[in-house]
């Protein structure tokens, strides 16, 4: 299915569009005043909006119009779903609550809007839906704070979500950080467009490098899994399936209207068809981040670089740790390397590893460290404990890190902690194209992620060769 009248519209129309500040059809219509694309609103009391011609029904729109949003009403929003099937408009995009997820009478609704689309070439998004977020697009209809202006230098994750909610919260507290966002789909109650449709789109999208998901229930499991399955070979697919307890399940028929699947028959699934599987918004997005912005792993060996020795016991701790994600080992550092880096130090520090150059170690060397780790053959993965706390350790740590990174095969991951300006620190650290976490638990559980995604390439190299 050709999505590209959806997610790259060239003309707009929206219903329901007004100038009442708060209201949602106004927060929508000025988000969009901001895509450059042909906008339409539609309001029957109106002549004009924001210097646009305003339309008194849907029935007086011109032919052509890619997409339609419907920030109306859920019974308005049947009845304009018709004149906009009359219209032969593509897209319509349904905002409005009230469906399926308040019981029998909304469903009712939704199989009205299904029947007023069945055997037509009109197709919905939602209803219950925040629509569509595209920074390079310029495309916004989310109405609700979502953290849309530290999202806007866009980035490689598509994030397709059942709850908006859930994703906009996700994302907008993980921009606090730095995540590099390609696409936002809402999709709502999903009565006709679902997540196998944006899954089988962001897998050929060119600018995607990270499909994230997240859903309560999955429409056709077996042909999600197929299509799932073809798109780990090309980039990474992350899903968190909610409602995997009985009360989960429960609360997902209670939210959705719609079943969910048990635990252990999701998780099965997911590992079989190349899937990786997070259990909490944070791991999705941490997910998201490391696999869109980091190097594939060449092995599961991690050395660790610390100015902070304790930190570096903890890392080991994490690394060693049995975890059903990934394996992960503390690499054997070569005896040249470590006379490299014991040169390039002091003689007092420790150069096992965790490579602890101490808190009396400066910008340079830490960077001399870093580059004997990338110089070790013994080395696949390298987490760097970039702290600023020490006298001599610079902003200018976060610029000679990048370097290195953007010229190794090696992954390079952060561990940052500073106090008030952590984050700061971690967005300088995004913004410098490394992936940076805030505890030693995320960073360690980052580099599984990494090594997680190389064993499922390896497991379907196999699968042909074999």
């Amino acid at each position: 299915m050709d999505l590209n009248r959806l997610l790259n519209p060239k003309s707009i129309a929206i219903v329901g569009a007004s100038d009442t500040p708060g209201k949602t059809g106004c927060i929508i219509f000025n988000l969009l005043r901001k895509s450059e694309r042909v906008l339409y609103p539609v309001n029957p009391k109106k002549e004009s909006l924001f210097n646009f011609k305003a339309y008194q029904s849907i029935e007086e729109l011109p032919d052509g119009i890619d997409m339609a949003i419907l920030a109306t009403s859920a019974k308005v929003s049947v009845s304009a779903t018709k004149s906009c099937v009359d219209k032969s408009i593509p897209f319509v995009v349904i905002v409005a609550a009230g469906f399926s997820e308040i019981g029998p009478d909304g469903l009712e609704l939704e199989k009205e809007l299904q029947n007023v689309i069945k055997n037509t070439e009109t197709r919905i998004l939602g209803p219950n839906s925040l629509g569509v977020f595209l920074p390079k697009e310029k495309i916004d209809t989310i109405f609700v704070e979502h953290g849309d202006q530290a999202l806007s230098n866009g980035g490689g994750i598509a994030t397709i979500v059942q709850s908006g909610s859930v994703g906009v919260e996700a994302l907008g507290y993980a921009s606090n950080t730095g995540i590099g966002m390609r696409a936002f789909v809402g999709l709502g109650n999903k009565c006709d467009l679902n997540e196998t449709d944006f899954l089988s789109h962001f897998a050929d999208d060119q600018d995607t490098n990270c499909l994230a998901f997240y859903l309560e229930n999955i429409e056709d499991g077996v042909e999600f899994l197929k299509q799932a399955k073809a798109a780990s070979m090309k980039k990474p697919v992350v899903i968190l399936k909610a409602g995997i307890s009985a009360s989960g399940a429960s609360a997902v028929a209670s939210h959705t209207g719609k079943l969910a699947g048990s635990g252990e028959v999701v998780g099965g699934a997911f590992k079989q068809f190349g899937i990786q599987r997070v259990y909490d918004d944070e791991e999705l997005c941490d997910a998201a981040k490391v696999l869109s912005l980091s190097k594939p792993a060449q092995g599961n060996r991690v050395a660790v670089i610390t100015p902070a020795g304790g930190y570096g016991i903890m890392c080991t701790d994490y690394i060693e740790r049995e975890d059903n994600r990934a394996r992960l080992q503390m690499a054997q550092i070569a005896e040249a390397t470590k006379e490299r880096i014991r040169r390039e130090t002091f003689d007092f520090a420790s150069v096992r590893n965790p490579i602890d150059i101490t808190a009396s170690a400066d910008d340079r060397m830490f960077i001399a460290s870093l580059d004997a780790m990338l110089d070790d053959p013994g080395v696949d993965i390298i987490i760097c404990n970039a702290f600023f706390a020490p006298p001599g350790i610079t902003d200018n740590l976060v610029p000679l890190i990048a370097q290195r990174s953007d010229i190794t095969t090696k992954p390079i991951l952060v561990f940052t902690n500073y106090g008030p300006y952590t984050d700061l620190h971690l967005k300088r650290f995004f913004e410098a194209g490394i992936p940076g976490f805030p505890s030693v638990n995320r960073v360690i559980r980052a580099a599984r992620f990494l090594v997680e995604r190389t064993d499922i390439l390896n497991r379907r190299a196999a699968q042909f060769i074999f």
